[in-house]
C-alpha cells in the first residue's frame, strides 16, 4: 500500500469514529452536550463572609431591613439612670474686703464664763478668707452672748492654745462653753446656717 492510501483510511477512519457522548464549549461560545452529570442550582445557601459588609441588609426587593438600635453592652443605659452625678460643692472662695483682726493671745481664757467661738486661721488662707464675712456676720448677731476669737497660727503665741485645744489645721472653728469645755468643732469651711443654728441652740 502507498503513502497516499495510509494517509487517506486514517483521515477517513478519524472522521467516521467523531465524539458521540458529550462535547467541550464551542469557539463561538455555544455549550454542547457536557460530559459532566449537572449539578442543581443551589438557592438556599447562605452567605457568610468573615467581614461583614459595609451596606446595610436588604431583602429581594432591594428594600433596606431596618434593624433595631441597641445599646452596645447590656443594661448599659439603666445603669446609667441610676448613676447620681458626684457632688461638686466646694468652698466658695469669695472675694471680701473685709480684714481679719486676729485676737491678741494674751488675752485669751479658756474657762471665761461665756461662751465662745474661736477660730484658728492664717492670713494667706483662701478658705479662712471665705469664712471671715461669715463669721463677722455672726458676731453681730450674737453679740453680748457669745465671743468671737480670731487666733493667728503664725503667731507663736497661739502655740500654747493651739496644743490645748486640739488645733489640726486652719481654719479650725472650736464653740467653747463658760467652764473651758470644747462642745464643738469644726475644720475647713462651715456655712452660715449650720453654724446659725448651732449657736442659735445655746441656752
Amino acid at each position: 500500500m502507498s503513502g497516499k492510501w495510509f494517509y487517506f483510511l486514517l483521515a477517513l477512519l478519524v472522521t467516521s469514529s467523531g465524539c458521540s457522548s458529550g462535547s467541550v464549549e464551542t469557539l463561538e461560545g455555544g455549550a454542547g452536550p457536557s460530559a459532566y452529570p449537572s449539578v442543581p442550582a443551589v438557592s438556599n445557601i447562605e452567605s457568610r463572609s468573615m467581614f461583614p459588609s459595609p451596606y446595610p441588609p436588604s431583602n429581594e426587593q432591594g428594600e433596606e431591613i431596618k434593624t433595631p438600635k441597641t445599646a452596645p453592652y447590656p443594661g448599659i443605659e439603666s445603669v446609667r439612670e441610676n448613676v447620681t452625678p458626684q457632688s461638686t460643692a466646694e468652698t466658695p472662695f469669695l472675694l471680701v474686703d473685709i480684714t481679719i483682726q486676729p485676737t491678741n493671745p494674751d488675752e485669751f481664757v479658756m474657762a471665761s464664763g461665756g461662751y465662745q467661738l474661736v477660730e484658728f486661721f492664717a492670713f494667706w488662707c483662701p478658705t479662712c478668707k471665705s469664712m471671715t464675712p461669715v463669721l463677722r456676720k455672726l458676731e453681730s448677731k450674737y453679740a453680748g452672748k457669745i465671743r468671737f476669737t480670731y487666733l493667728d497660727i503664725d503667731d507663736p503665741k497661739t502655740n500654747p492654745i493651739k496644743q490645748a485645744l486640739g488645733y489640726q489645721f486652719q481654719p479650725h472653728l472650736f464653740l467653747v462653753d463658760p467652764e473651758g469645755n470644747v462642745i464643738k468643732q469644726w475644720i475647713g469651711y462651715v456655712a452660715e446656717e449650720e453654724l446659725d443654728a448651732v449657736l442659735g441652740s445655746l441656752p
